[in-house]
């Protein structure tokens, strides 16, 4: 393969260094022959044109136009197209002309074309101007020139490129011929004879390669001797190693990563499971049924493959027999001949957690003997006083939790400081040596069995109280101290009573004279208070109810502008036409058409003016009607549908701004005996509140209303969105008043608890409400027909907006 590299990388390279230079000497001789064609070309149209110029005047001055049409048959090969003009610029004469023929040669745009060449020529004879010339002078022969010299350029370069190709080669063939014997060498070498030697003479390059791979053949030599002479001693080694495998008393296994299956057991393997070696090799321990819970098998072999080793991995194992085993799996990953094997230990933790179990059980027995003492605080530690036993009393009294507790707290950590360093110093005084830490509860406790004391504790949060405190010290078998037992029983009711009473008797007089003097300047302000919360009740009402009417008044002017300005437009263009025809009869001047024209302006007009008042006429109607209403609160029978819709369509031109649709859906002749304007505030703060609330951060939304009578004198009104609901949490404070979730950007809170009390109070009806998050809300309200009489003034009941409930 060496040879046929060096051969073909030169010819490769010769055709391509070939290959180039015939390019650009193709190339210069075609711009060379390009640049004779084209001043050929130049040189004929020169010619052309004064043969033409002299040869057609004399036939223009006698208009002899065949004579002229005859000169230019002469040269029909060469002229594709000819135009005479004359002296006037006139078209006289033409011929092979396929586009629109120009009226004059100022009109004259010629065509573009890439096989022609275009020639203006002005026709004088004897000093006159007869006229211009345009002809088109063919220049396809230049192309075929063109064509025919790149065809032999081309030809003449294969034929050049194929005989070098083939003297190269003959060239490579020569001078590669040395290499035949160090490839049959280098080829020998590869097989694995190292004992072949090139023959070589000089010091050329194929004696520098002769003799390298002569170098070579030794080296390899050398090294397959060093490899076999390793290999033997790795076989040694893996000898030893399963000689090591075997000692272990452990489970232990070698198994491939990738399948599992096990390459190498030992014999604590076969102790361990009951299966023998030789039925392991080559299974998994899943087809072994060793994994009691396969998919534990997934944890621990996912482990392995992110973390590449697990230790202490517990899990329970089945042996041969059907008997289950705990054991703590340990395994790590090792390259063994390039590929990744698996080395796990197994060691059997049956009878240990057979005997933790047992001690776990007594220690729950012990744990909810103490935690039966729920009021009584008991509370072990070790003998460095960090706790071991916390019993539900001690979490009662404490605040903190069992598992938070035992070994990571110190007794000291729930005592007072300035109390254990007071106490410090008295025993350290008493016994004459320095006591601090736990002994400040133990030293005691260690001379006399136990100590009582009251302490102060300081709970998780902060609080004090005071305990009675047994100390009591734990001893094992041989009456050595193991740790302190504490059992406290908290007396701060008793010490705060007594102190309370203390407090109380030296004080009685006292305070029955304070508390005298306090409860009559607080019942004189609260007498105040309640007269300006009730001005502040009435004022936010009306304010409300004037907020409201003044949105509805907003509304109505903005869409009594458009239909009354039209209006204007309309008479002040009518009132312009008139006077026009006015002028025009005066002077005598009127046509029946610009009156009949005026007659039609008038007539549509009229009917602009007629459609735009009829618009504003009802807008006021509606607007005086919910006006009055909303004002006076007066009751009077009405049709419910009547009313809904006087104030829906008040309400409309501020709906049709926003995305949202409101649908109405209450049938005919629904008669009521009730207060109109209470009803259409209710329908105003239900669709303002569905606007504000129901539909944020949406781009569309429907809100509904729908009527419908139950019974012989009720009514069932339900107001409906598909919003974004009201969240569970807020449900049961939607109607208290100033409770919006918009406090600050608008929001007053008022709207939904005046509909409330509108409804209960004014109306005698009941309201409720239902929403679901995500899909919209629905207030229900059931009206009697008949409004229940009552002696309050209406525009009072509404007083009772924060009336507790």
């Amino acid at each position: 393969m060496l040879k046929l590299s060096l051969r073909w990388k030169l010819i490769l390279v010769s055709v391509l260094v070939e290959v180039v230079m015939l390019s650009i000497l193709v190339g210069n001789s075609l711009r060379f022959n390009e640049r004779n064609l084209s001043q050929l070309t130049d040189m004929r149209a020169r010619e052309m044109s004064h043969l033409l110029s002299t040869a057609i005047p004399p036939s223009l001055a006698q208009k002899d136009y065949g004579a002229i049409r005859d000169i230019f048959r002469t040269h029909e090969h060469g002229v594709d197209y000819f135009l005479l003009f004359g002296q006037e610029h006139q078209l006289i004469l033409h011929s092979g002309w396929t586009k629109s023929l120009p009226a004059t040669s100022d009109a004259l745009q010629l065509p573009v074309a890439s096989d022609r060449q275009d020639v203006r020529v002005p026709i004088v004879s004897g000093g006159i101007n007869h006229g211009e010339l345009v002809f088109g002078l063919s220049t396809r022969f230049v192309q075929d020139a063109q064509k025919k010299l790149f065809e032999e350029s081309v030809l003449i370069s294969f034929f050049e490129v194929v005989l070098s190709t083939i003297f190269l080669f003959l060239l490579g063939l020569w001078l590669t011929r040395h290499l035949r014997q160090l490839e049959a060498a280098a080829n020998a070498i590869s097989a694995g004879e190292f004992d072949t030697k090139v023959q070589y003479t000089g010091q050329d390059e194929i004696g520098v390669v002769g003799h390298a791979l002569n170098v070579m053949s030794d080296q390899l030599a050398n090294e397959i001797a060093a490899l076999r002479h390793s290999e033997q001693q790795q076989r040694e080694t893996a000898n030893r190693l399963l000689a090591v495998f075997e000692a272990v008393p452990d489970y232990m296994t070698l198994s491939q990563f990738d399948t599992g299956r096990i390459l190498y057991a030992n014999a604590g393997f076969e102790r361990l499971t009951g299966h023998s070696k030789q039925d392991a090799i080559g299974k998994t321990s899943l087809e072994l049924g060793i994994w009691s819970d396969p998919e534990q098998r997934k944890i621990w072999t996912s482990m392995i493959a992110v973390q590449g080793m697990v230790s202490d991995f517990q899990g329970k194992m089945q042996t041969k027999d059907g008997q289950f085993k705990s054991g703590l799996l340990s395994a790590a990953i090792v390259e063994v001949d390039g590929a990744r094997h698996i080395v796990a230990i197994c060691k059997d933790i049956t009878d240990r957690l057979e005997a933790e179990t047992k001690v776990e059980a007594a220690r729950r027995d012990l744990q909810s003997v103490l935690d039966a003492a729920s009021e009584i605080s008991i509370i072990a530690t070790n003998k460095e006083g960090l706790v071991t036993i916390f019993n539900r009393g001690a979490e009662k009294m404490l605040g903190y939790r069992a598992y938070e507790s035992v070994g990571q707290l110190h007794a000291a950590d729930f005592h007072d400081a300035d109390e254990l360093e007071q106490r410090g110093r008295e025993l350290s005084q008493k016994f004459g040596r320095e006591i601090s830490g736990i002994d400040i509860f133990s030293t005691i406790a260690t001379m006399y069995g136990m100590e009582t004391r009251n302490w102060i504790y300081i709970t998780k949060y902060g609080k004090k109280i005071h305990v009675s405190l047994s100390v009591t010290a734990l001893t094992n078998a041989d009456q050595e101290i193991t740790g302190y037992l504490g059992i406290a029983r908290d007396i701060t009711p008793q010490i705060e009573a007594r102190a309370a009473l203390n407090q109380l008797n030296s004080e009685l007089e006292s305070r029955v004279q304070q508390r005298t003097a306090e409860l009559e300047l607080a019942n004189h302000e609260l007498a105040s208070t309640m007269g300006h919360l009730q001005m502040a009740q009435t004022e936010l009402l009306r304010s409300e109810k004037l907020r409201a009417l003044g949105d509805v008044v907003a509304v109505v002017a903005h869409e009594l502008n458009t239909p009354i300005g039209n209006c204007l437009t309309v008479a002040s263009t009518l009132m312009e036409k008139s006077r026009e025809i006015t002028s025009a009869f005066d002077d005598g001047s009127l046509k029946r058409s610009l009156l009949a024209a005026y007659l039609q302006d008038t007539e549509q007009g009229m009917g602009i003016l007629l459609r735009g008042l009829n618009r504003s006429s009802e807008l006021v109607i509606n607007f005086k009607q919910v006006a009055a209403d909303q004002v006076s609160d007066q009751r009077r029978p009405f049709d419910l549908r009547a009313v809904v819709h006087d104030v829906t369509s008040l309400l409309q031109p501020m709906l049709r701004k926003t995305p949202f649709v409101l649908h109405v859906d209450i049938p005919e002749k629904l008669k009521m005996d009730s207060f109109p304007g209470a009803l259409e505030q209710i329908v105003t703060n239900l669709i303002n509140n569905a606007v504000t609330h129901a539909f944020e951060g949406r781009s569309s939304g429907t809100m509904t209303i729908h009527a419908e009578l139950i019974g012989p004198d009720k009514v069932k009104i339900i107001f409906a969105d598909d919003g974004i609901g009201i969240e569970t949490a807020h449900m049961s404070r939607v109607f208290d008043p100033f409770y919006t979730t918009k406090m600050g950007r608008g929001g007053t809170g008022l709207g939904l608890n005046i509909v409330h009390n509108i409804v209960i109070k004014m109306l005698g009806g009941k309201l409720e409400v239902e929403s679901i998050v995500g899909t919209g809300t629905r207030f229900i309200i059931y009206l009697p027909l008949t409004a229940p009489h009552t002696d309050t003034v209406p525009g009072d009941t509404n007083n009772a907006l924060f009336t507790a409930r």
